[in-house]
């Protein structure tokens, strides 16, 4: 799967790693990866969040503040695997990129599979934002004008 990833995405989950790492978890949860994808600026999922008028900085925020903080750092050397919706995630991302005949796995189709797992603290959190689910999903099919590397 790896090979099909565009460079911004591989970026996005090393992210998520450093994430998870900081709060002292021994996995990738969902809320990891989304702010891997919020920490990079320079993304497709960024770009359809902006379009929506939404705050990258204060979604991260929220998100952070959402989340529990482990007593001691992982145990786990090298990556921490990731969670199983985290997994969920990833593999319906594939998916849909390959319905969409994307070149690639992007950050956009990571946060619409994001988007389309129910039971998040994602989802709550978008919405309290201000964020139109339809409208945001609408967004995340389209082809962007600058696809990601």
């Amino acid at each position: 799967m790896r090979q099909n990833m565009s460079e911004t995405l591989r970026l996005a989950l090393q992210f998520a790693q450093a994430n998870a790492r900081n709060l002292n978890q021994e996995f990738v949860g969902t809320e990891h990866v989304m702010l891997g994808l919020l920490d990079c600026e320079a993304s497709e999922s960024v770009d359809v969040l902006k379009a929506q008028s939404l705050d990258r900085r204060t979604l991260r925020s929220q998100l952070q503040s959402s989340l529990p903080r482990g007593e001691a750092p992982p145990v786990v050397v090298g990556e921490l695997p990731l969670s199983p919706k985290s997994q969920r995630i990833i593999n319906n991302a594939i998916v849909q990129a390959g319905s969409l005949r994307e070149p690639s796995v992007s950050t956009r189709m990571i946060l619409l599979a994001l988007l389309d797992e129910n039971g998040t603290v994602l989802r709550e959190i978008l919405q309290r934002a201000g964020a139109d689910p339809d409208e945001l999903r609408r967004l995340l099919i389209e082809k962007p004008a600058n696809a990601e590397a």
